[in-house]
């Protein structure tokens, strides 16, 4: 039977612990309605089209985890049938805390993919190119590394690599923000905050449209010529999907398809791809191989494909870190005085009764072959 007070405890239980999330996104949408002078009734069209959206991923993707779990781990016949027992497994106090934190990303997405569509008018590409002659020796990046990735079985092996970016990506941060690991909060706090200031503020301070674009822009010489006619020749040996993506992008931009937006500097494919590294703590030894292998993948497929400049790759990486190590040192000099007001949040069982001895059973519902954590508080840093 539905409890209206236990369902609100619950609600002010996950917004307290998250509260650092749910400030980032309130933040971030009320900077794009001065920025971007943007209308609210545009954006809870946008913030609903999200809502859908994510929803239905997340459905699919939790499914296919843990389906998968189930099947390669515990090795059961039914599969959806257990399922099935974990979401009724789980209780109704620990579903409704991971809520707010679940807004909040919904938030951050709507914004942001408004915030894409409106960038200015490139105006860095032939910056970035130079640059990236002058680290590399004379040289651009792409020049580099094509005698050994300018091979149609590589450059396919990277596409597909690059095309799951987003499926890797997702399904790391359900696993994390479903969860009470130790690197929980770090984890979100950072996710909010590249997409913001990575994604939105500095994609604007640099509006770039990369190599990719690079002779659609008339900017004289296109350097990347040679890279984009090999990549054309390589689609017929297999199909190279960033080809038809960048398509999709360019005829969006020039007002010919529905616009998504267009961004090189900096790489948010690059800067998640390092963050799920940095936040794999814990997690079982392969699956930290095999992000490493996908951040490595990332970088190579980002220049060879003609998505990024590699300076590109380099400033997210920098960013990344920073914030990483900046929020891991509030954190901890935030869990070494128990007297600040913003301390943890009081724990779930004393907000809203006694837990239901199944409800771990979410917080573990992503693990897929994952080390549990060592100890430590879901507020605490890695």
């Amino acid at each position: 039977m539905f409890n209206p007070r236990a369902f609100v405890s619950a609600l002010i239980a996950g917004a307290r612990r998250d509260a650092a999330v749910v400030f980032l996104s309130i933040a971030y949408l009320l900077l794009a309605f001065v920025i971007l002078e943007m209308a609210p009734s545009t954006w809870i069209g946008y913030f609903f089209a999200s809502l859908m959206g994510l929803v239905s991923i997340t459905a699919l993707f939790a499914a296919g985890v843990r389906g998968a779990y189930h099947v390669l781990v515990n090795r059961v016949d039914r599969p959806i049938t257990a399922i099935i027992r974990d979401i009724r497994g789980v209780s109704f106090a620990t579903a409704t805390s991971y809520v707010p934190v679940a807004v909040a990303q919904v938030i951050l997405t709507s914004v942001f993919w408004q915030w894409k569509t409106r960038l200015p008018a490139f105006s860095w590409d032939v910056t970035l190119s130079d640059l990236d002659r002058t680290l590399h020796f004379g040289w651009l990046p792409w020049q580099w590394l094509h005698p050994v990735l300018g091979y149609w079985p590589v450059t396919f092996l990277l596409s597909m690599n690059y095309s799951i970016w987003f499926m890797v990506m997702w399904t790391f941060w359900m696993t994390l923000a479903f969860s009470e690991r130790p690197q929980r909060t770090q984890f979100l706090i950072t996710f909010a905050l590249l997409w913001i200031l990575l994604g939105s503020v500095l994609a604007t301070a640099f509006a770039s449209a990369g190599p990719c674009f690079f002779g659609n822009l008339g900017l004289g010489d296109n350097p990347y010529a040679d890279l984009m006619s090999y990549l054309k020749a390589a689609d017929q040996r297999a199909p190279i999907l960033a080809l038809d993506v960048q398509d999709l992008l360019w005829k969006g931009y020039a007002g010919s398809g529905t616009e998504m937006g267009i961004s090189a500097m900096p790489s948010l494919h690059n800067a998640t791809a390092l963050l799920m590294v940095l936040a794999s703590r814990g997690f079982h030894p392969a699956l930290q191989w095999l992000l490493r292998i996908h951040f490595v993948l990332i970088f190579l497929g980002s220049i060879h494909l003609g998505w990024h400049y590699a300076v590109d790759a380099y400033v997210s990486y920098a960013a990344t870190l920073m914030i990483w190590f900046g929020i891991a040192s509030g954190l901890q000099s935030r869990t070494r005085r128990p007297h600040v007001v913003l301390g943890a949040p009081e724990p779930l069982s004393q907000a809203v009764g006694p837990p239901d001895s199944s409800s771990v059973v979410f917080a573990r519902g992503m693990n897929l072959g994952m080390d549990e954590p060592k100890g430590g508080a879901p507020g605490t840093a890695s």
